[in-house]
Order: structure tokens, then sequence, then C-alpha cells
């Protein structure tokens, strides 16, 4: 059974020498097991004894394991047949070691076997996953417990045989199993067919979907086509991914850019160059950061017609595979939004106009923003010229791109050549105008050579039927004639213009209908006091003669008499305050009240304004209480005397017949003067204007005034850098409030929150 003439380890190393490759389990048990057995003893393997397959069917590999020669003669005798191959191994080493390179249908292995028995050997052939599934039959010649059965199963085995054998048994069982494994080969083979018949099909239904998807393809470029060709709002263009040269344009391309296609595409310039100077950075950006399978890029550009007008486009760019799709190629789809984007710009610099227009309301100031607005929009430069029945005086502004040219440009458009008409009503053009210049006036040579007029568009500005003047929008020969459109625009613009210089003007004849009103109020006060003061001054002369018996009156009627002139003389004081309110005013209005102030004692000053009030206060049975008061100031002592002396007028016209308070608080330099009565108070709807001019109660009692006296309190107090705020509710009477500072004169800033809570914090009447 031995092959002569090798040794067991030769045959160990030519034959079944462990494959590195070998499968094991996690641990690496069965490759380390295996290894170090074969090379422990190398003279337990014999040399197989091979049976030439049959053509039609396979020999079905047996490995017989014994370590006893004889055991494994006696098994080939039994087992010889062309229809097994019987491999043979004299140790469990030898066996694992066979098994990392082959496989086989059955195993039959001895138990007792020395340093590796079958128990061993058939647990580690379990744990390979390539060699799990091989079945096992143990043979023993010694006949086995329950316990020994059990491991045997445990360890992997099958069934069992004895020693000795049994050929009818023995053939038996080999048979059963080597049925067994060619079932298994014949349904892996015939699961191998399926598997093939099964690619076959599914390459069938590959290709009929293939041949349905490029039929769709062809329709879809089809459509496509058709698409593109009926598209005349834009350009649709392929180019190569890198030389960015075209290859394709669809036919908008004429009447859009006026360009034709074949002429379009053969040109090898890359399509950044044909995009205006100005975008074309920011267009080979977007080109640049592109990449194969993203969104893309969009961006909005401009390009130069045939005819040199300029056109945007909002074009959205892709890299996408060719129909091939073995390379990429650059698309791109132009729509024209030249019409949009006119209309938005036309939008926005109207709206830069109407906020330039409402920043001032002089006339001079309003010129000026028309002229900066229209600068570089609409032309190179631009003058407004205003007439001079708005301000008494001619008016001509001009703003260049250049400032330096600013005086030049105002210059040049005063020259009498540059008349288009007597009369502008309507926008007008003139063209030439270097030329005609040097014509007209030779003397205009220098002006003409350093501003280069070119083109002169006229807009006349008129409102409500009345010529204000002309805004006049200047360009050089490099510039575009005005269109259409540019026409509009400086119409519009012409139309605004006209609109804020009237207002402006229409403010200038306010302010100084307001200037003059205010002159005579102020004239008129002066020119009435004085008469007033001298009729005052002769009427108490004369009451006091009377009194004093200087004047001799017979009969009852010097009683009446002296009546008499006291009434008058509190009428012309009446007349007197009511001029002193309207000079006041005057002052206020013009911003020419003074304030001078001083240091004195408040105390001082509230008593005085009591003294004026006591004999009022007494005829109408009334209480006026004036607290001591320590405070001492830098105020002006005139005008707080008018402040005070309005408010307590104020609680005895419209108090009622309730007493009258005034207190003083002083916190953190300032104080709290409050004015108290308890008369019927201020409706709610009155309390927010009874610091406003010409404002008049509705409760009070005696003769009116002109409803200044709270507006000039209150200017007075803001002029010491104070407030003033009333307080009143039905029924609960009504306080005024003043606080001022006590060391700063006029100018002074508001209280400080710490001065004014503690104002607000303190005790009222």
């Amino acid at each position: 059974m031995m092959t002569t003439g090798r040794s067991a380890r030769q045959r160990h190393a030519g034959v079944w020498a462990p494959h590195a490759g070998f499968p094991t389990d996690r641990s690496g048990a069965f490759q380390e097991r295996a290894d170090r057995a074969y090379f422990a003893d190398a003279s337990c393997l014999r040399s197989p004894s091979r049976v030439a397959p049959m053509p039609t069917d396979p020999p079905v590999r047996i490995l017989l394991v014994d370590d006893a020669a004889a055991n494994l003669v006696a098994l080939r005798s039994l087992l010889a047949g062309p229809e097994y191959e019987l491999i043979e191994a004299l140790s469990g080493a030898a066996a694992l070691g066979y098994l990392l390179k082959h496989d086989c249908a059955l195993i039959l292995m001895d138990v007792q076997m020395p340093d590796l028995d079958g128990y061993e050997t058939a647990r580690l052939i379990r744990e390979n996953e390539r060699t799990r599934n091989i079945p096992i039959v143990f043979v023993t010649a010694y006949g086995l417990e329950d316990s020994h059965l059990h491991r045997g199963y445990a360890s992997g085995a099958v069934d069992y045989l004895f020693k000795p054998y049994d050929p009818v048994v023995l053939r038996s069982k080999v048979a059963a199993f080597a049925t067994l494994h060619r079932a298994q080969r014949q349904l892996l083979a015939q699961e191998e067919q399926l598997r093939l018949a099964q690619r076959r099909d599914h390459a069938h239904a590959l290709a009929a979907l293939e041949l349905r998807s490029l039929r769709r393809q062809e329709a879809a470029q089809r459509r496509y086509r058709t698409l593109v060709e009926g598209v005349t709002h834009a350009v649709a263009w392929v180019a190569h991914p890198v030389t960015h040269a075209l290859t394709f344009a669809s036919p908008s391309v004429r009447s859009i850019l006026g360009r034709d296609r074949d002429e379009w595409v053969g040109d090898p310039a890359p399509l950044p160059e044909r995009v205006h100077r100005e975008d074309r950075a920011a267009f080979a950006a977007a080109l640049s950061g592109l990449q194969p399978g993203e969104e893309g890029a969009r961006i909005q550009h401009r390009m130069t017609r045939a005819d040199g007008e300029l056109v945007w486009f909002d074009t959205s760019l892709r890299l996408l595979p060719t129909e091939e799709g073995d390379a990429l190629e650059l698309h791109g789809f132009s729509v024209d939004v030249t019409e949009p984007r006119r209309a938005q710009e036309a939008l926005e610099f109207l709206a830069r106009a109407g906020a330039e227009l409402v920043r001032s309301l002089e006339c001079a100031d309003t010129a000026a923003s028309v002229a900066r607005v229209a600068v570089p929009d609409l032309a190179d430069w631009c003058v407004v010229e205003l007439s001079p029945q708005l301000t008494g005086e001619s008016i001509r502004v001009a703003a260049h791109s250049d400032p330096a040219l600013e005086e030049a440009a105002r210059a040049l458009s005063a020259l009498p050549a540059l008349s288009l008409a007597a009369q502008c009503d309507e926008p007008r053009v003139a063209e030439d105008l270097s030329q005609r210049l040097l014509r007209l006036d030779p003397s205009s040579a220098p002006l003409v050579m350093q501003l280069r007029p070119g083109t002169l568009l006229e807009v006349p500005l008129r409102a409500h039927g009345r010529a204000l003047g002309r805004l006049r929008l200047f360009s050089r020969p490099e510039r575009p004639a005005p269109g259409a459109r540019e026409r509009r625009l400086a119409g519009e613009l012409g139309h605004r213009a006209a609109q804020a210089i009237e207002n402006a003007f229409l403010y200038f004849q306010a302010r100084e209908a307001v200037r003059l009103r205010e002159e005579f109020l102020s004239i008129a006060s002066h020119e009435l006091r004085t008469p007033l003061s001298a009729l005052s001054l002769q009427l108490r002369l004369l009451d006091g003669m009377i009194g004093s018996g200087k004047v001799e009156l017979s009969g009852s009627g010097a009683g009446d008499f002296q009546g008499r002139v006291q009434k008058s003389g509190r009428q012309v004081d009446r007349l007197t305050n009511l001029v002193n309110s309207l000079l006041d005013l005057a002052r206020i209005r013009s911003g020419q009240m003074q304030l001078l102030c001083e240091r004195f004692p408040l105390g001082d000053l509230l008593r005085d304004v009591a003294g004026r009030f006591e004999d009022a206060m007494a005829r109408a049975g009334r209480r006026l209480q004036v607290d001591p008061c320590a405070a001492v100031g830098r105020w002006d002592r005139s005008r707080l005397d008018q402040v005070v002396t309005n408010l307590v007028g104020n609680a005895v016209k419209y108090g009622g017949e309730a007493p009258i308070s005034v207190t003083v608080q002083e916190r953190a330099g300032w104080i709290a003067l409050r004015v108290h009565d308890d008369g019927p108070g201020i409706p709610p709807e009155d309390i927010a204007r009874v610091f406003d001019r010409y404002a008049q109660g509705s409760a009070g009692k005696g003769g009116t005034g002109l409803g200044l006296g709270l507006y000039i309190a209150r200017n007075i107090v803001e002029a010491h850098g104070g407030r003033i705020r009333a307080e009143s509710g039905a029924g609960a009477g009504t306080t005024f409030t003043v606080e001022l500072p006590c060391e700063q004169s006029a100018g002074a800033s508001a209280p400080r929150p710490e001065a004014r809570e503690a104002l607000a914090a303190a005790p009222g009447p």
C-alpha cells in the first residue's frame, strides 16, 4: 500500500503539506494543532491510492484515517472500486493536513490513535468552517460505553463501525454516504445551471430594457431638439469642459445676440471671452467651481450683441456626461433677462432718486441732489438750472463723474449756443455737440476739448403748468445715444425732480411767510408796548391822585370815576400781558429768547408771586398756600417768575373755588416745583395739548386769553434744561410739576434717572 523509494516525510511534503491560506476557526486552534502534529510525526502519512474516475460520474473521495497500516489495507480492499477515490492518513495530524487543501465526501477514522485521537481530530474538523459539514464515521475495535458514544457524537461523528468489519455493513454505509454526496453534488450542479439560466434571463431582460431606454433617449433627444429650437427667449449651448469652446448653440442665438449660430459655434474663442469684460472674472470663477454630479452654478452676466447693445443673461451651468457616458460636457442655459433687469435697474434708480430728493427742502440742495442722482446712470455729467423766479436768484448746479470737471460743466451749460429751444415741453436730444459748439461759438474750444460733449438730453422741469427750470444730461461720444428707454427714465426723473423742487419752493415761501409774520409780531409788539406803557402809567398816576385827594371831584361821581380808572388800568395791564405773550411767542419762534441767569432764593420769588394774587384770592374767598422753600439756584428770575405766575394764574382761572398750594422738593441738585388745585380737573382729551400754542381750557372763568401761557412756560422751562408736565383726573384736581436743575444754566440736560426717581417719589401736596 505504500509507495517505495520515497520516505514518508517526502510524501508528506509533496502531497499534503499544510497550506497557509487554509481557513481556520477564529482562535486558530485548527491550524496550530495541525501544524504542530504534522511536524512532530511526519512518518505517519501514507501515499494515497487513486482510482481513475469514470468520465460520466467522477469518483467519490473518501478519507481513511488509522494509525495501523494493516487496518488501512483492510479498508482499501473492502472499498476498492472505480466509484471511490480512497485517501489514506496514518494519523489525525496527517488527516488535518490533507483537509487544509482538499475536500472529501466521507471520513472513516479510527478512535484510538496516539498524540491526536479521533475525538480531538473530529472536534478540530468541526471547528473549521470549510470542513464542518463532512460526515465522520468512527472505526473502533472495542465496545464502547454510553459515555464514549456520547463523546464521539459530541465530537462530530455521525456513525460507528466496529472491527472486524462486516463487509456488507461497511459497503452499505459508505455507499449511502456516497449516494448522499453525489445527490448533493448533483443539486449543486443543478443550482449552478439554474444560476446560469437566471443570468441569461437577466441579461436578456437588461438588453430589452437597454433597448427601450435607448429608444426613449432617442425620443427625448428629438423632443429636446424640438424644444430647444422652439425657445426664443433663451440660448441653450454646449461647450468643452476644459477649453470652454462652444460645440452647440440653439438657433435663438440669432434673434437674441444677432449672430449666426454656425459662426458663433465655429469661433474657437472660449466662452468667458465672449462675456462682458466687467462680468468675465465672475463667469470664469463660476465655471471653475463646477463639479460633475452637483447642482451646478447660476450667474447673471452681460454679453454684447452684434450691434453693440448689451444683453443681460441669467445662465445656469452644469457639468454632465456625454451621451456615450465616457466624457463630460459643459451645458448652459442662458435666459434673456434684459427687460426685467432694465426694469429692476430703473426701479432701483428711481428709488435712489426719491431717497435723495427728500433729504433737503432747500431749492439749491434739491437741485444738487437731482444732478448727483443722474450721474453716471443716465449721463456722464448733469446740470440742473432753476428759474430765478423761484428764489429771486438764478441757480445752476452741476455733477460730473470727475468732480474736478464740475466747474467746467457748469460753464459749458451756460453757453448760449447750447440753447435747444426757447420753450422745451418734452425731452429733446441734441447730438454732435462738439461740432455744434465749435461752429457756433469758437471761443468754447477749451471747454469742448476738456469735456468732449457728444449728446445732450434736455428735460424740462414743470409742475402744475409752471416752468421751474431744466435738467440737462450730457454724454461723451463713446456712450451710446439715449434711446426711448433712457428718455422715459430721464422724463420720470424730471417729473419727480420738479415735484421735489416745487415742494422746496413752497417750503421756501412758507418759511418766508413765517419769518415775515414773526417779524411783524415782534415789531408790532414793540410798537404796541410803548403807548400801552405810557397809558398804564398815566392811569396809575390818575388813580393815585384821586386816592390822595389831589384831584377833587364833587358829588357821588368821585367814587364811580375812580372805579372806572381802576378798571381801565386792569384792562391796560391785560392788554400789556397779551402783547408780551405775542412778543415772547415771536422770540421763541425765531430762537431769540435769551436767559439772564443769576443766583437767588426760590422762596423769595414764590412769595412775590403769591403777593400779587392775595387780593384776588381774598375777594374770591379762596386760599393760596405757599410752603417755605430754602432752595437756591441759578435761573432767570424774570422768566421763572413768568412760569410760576402762569401756573398760579391758570389754577386761579380753572380751579373753581378750591384752594391752591405751591410746594417745592429738592433732590440731588434738582428741584420739583408743584402747583396743585382741587378744582374739577382737566378733561382727558385736553391734558395732552395743554402745552400747545393757542390751547385754551373750557372750564375757566373770567376773560379769555391767547392760549400761550403754558406754551411759553414750557419753552422757558426747557430753555433752563428742565421739563414740565401736567397731571389731572376728573374731580381730582390738577397738578403742574416743573423740574429744574439748581446750578445748570440754559441748555442743561434732562434730569439724571436717579434724580427723576427721587423727584417722582417725593410726596405731592
